[in-house]
């Protein structure tokens, strides 16, 4: 049972909940007007109401629904040209859905259905050169990048978890769509230099229900999407939202989704400040494991991400400025292209090296001061392969322990 908060209750429209006293008799039901401000004091003094989790039925796919399988590109493709194509994809669903909560029976379920599925096909065709796109594009804003970032993260663990492809298909479209109720204030939030008001806090801590009300208007009949969607925040100790749900009562997936969530949003910049650098990004997750985060899932997002993921400007030891291309499986050891040389000047065409060559060691992760403007294709050519990474979670508790 959770108090009824101040500003939940509304004078003039109905109750969101069933409020109960605080033994759990039912004080007023759901829907019930708010008639007076003394009404609303009365039930805020003594209300209180019960956190009610989405039930899954086994089959949440309907039957009459085939489950979207992995899309399969014939032939070679740009990663790049392809993530952006999806991106405006999907800001065009958005901003559809925004000009109209009531779309055409199964549309939004279709579209967002494939541009999951593109999503996993580009991770098997090459996942090391769609993480360099999500890192590198600038081109699309915060509530259309965000989404895309956090789906690309949550496949490549779940592809790693051998997760089936129903529940796989459902996560990407949580993925994508969990902020739905916050696209119309993104911008703006992100641009604030002041705390949140106590009405934009209010929106920020009921988001995901409000997204998933949302979806639900717009036909979607998943449970389990809208269950992920519910759930992208809360943590395993309690002290996420909106139902502070603990332990068991979440989804694994759910704590997926908000592993990819918080990683994202640490390393976008803000107004308010810079992105956080990326290693200090990594260990305050892999701090809060444990309790916020589930153990396992921290390790394996921290091993399947690379210490230096690829898209991320690196200065090397002999000085040169070079871009991580590809992971190995040495989660610290990863495969840089050199663009720049030591004295300043550009190399005429990127340069492949292992981190593990003398010189080419990683210095440090670059600031945006450093970086320079490159086409990504150049640094990932055509002979770009992605490499099997074996998963050693002891190195990856040894080495994040000595970054305390």
């Amino acid at each position: 049972m959770l108090k009824v908060k101040q500003d939940d209750l509304v004078v003039g429209k109905p109750t969101p909940y069933k409020i109960c006293d605080s033994d759990g008799q039912e004080l007023v039901e759901k829907g019930t007007l708010i008639q007076s401000d003394m009404y609303k004091k009365l039930l805020e003094q003594v209300g209180y109401f019960s956190k009610e989790i989405r039930k899954i039925k086994l089959a949440h796919f309907p039957k009459h629904k085939k489950v979207k399988q992995p899309f399969v590109f014939k032939g070679r493709v740009n990663p790049f040209a392809e993530f952006d194509d999806l991106c405006v994809q999907l800001e065009t669903l958005f901003n559809e859905m925004e000009f109209s909560r009531i779309q055409p029976e199964g549309r939004v379920e279709r579209k967002v259905y494939d541009i999951a599925a593109h999503i996993q096909g580009l991770v098997n065709y090459d996942a090391d050169a769609l993480m360099g796109a999500v890192h590198l594009s600038d081109r699309f804003e915060y509530h259309v990048h965000h989404p895309m970032q956090i789906a690309i993260l949550t496949e490549l663990i779940l592809e790693r978890l051998q997760v089936t492809q129903d529940v796989r298909i459902s996560t990407l479209a949580a993925a994508l769509t969990s902020n739905l109720a916050m696209n119309p204030y993104q911008k703006a939030l992100n641009q604030q230099k002041t705390p949140l008001t106590d009405q934009q806090r209010k929106l920020v801590n009921n988001h995901p229900l409000l997204s998933a009300r949302q979806l639900e208007e717009a036909g979607v009949e998943n449970e389990l999407w809208l269950q992920l969607v519910e759930q992208h925040h809360e943590k395993l100790d309690g002290s996420g939202y909106p139902m502070q749900l603990e332990g068991e009562e979440i989804r694994r997936e759910a704590l997926i989704l908000a592993l990819a969530d918080v990683y994202s949003a640490m390393i976008t910049p803000r107004v308010y400040r810079g992105p956080i650098k990326l290693t200090e990004s990594l260990r305050d997750l892999f701090t809060q494991r444990g309790s916020k985060f589930d153990d396992k899932l921290t390790r394996l997002f921290i091993n399947e991400l690379g210490l230096y993921p690829p898209g991320i400007y690196v200065r090397l030891e002999n000085g040169e400025l070079a871009v991580v291309v590809g992971r190995t499986s040495d989660f610290k050891v990863p495969m840089v292209a050199s663009i720049r040389k030591s004295d300043g000047n550009m190399h005429s065409s990127p340069r492949r090296h292992s981190t593990k060559e003398p010189g080419f060691a990683v210095k440090y992760v670059c600031d945006p001061t450093e970086r320079v403007r490159v086409d990504p294709s150049q640094l990932w050519g055509f002979e770009a392969l992605r490499v099997n990474i074996k998963v050693d979670l002891s190195s990856v508790d040894e080495f994040m322990r000595g970054l305390r």
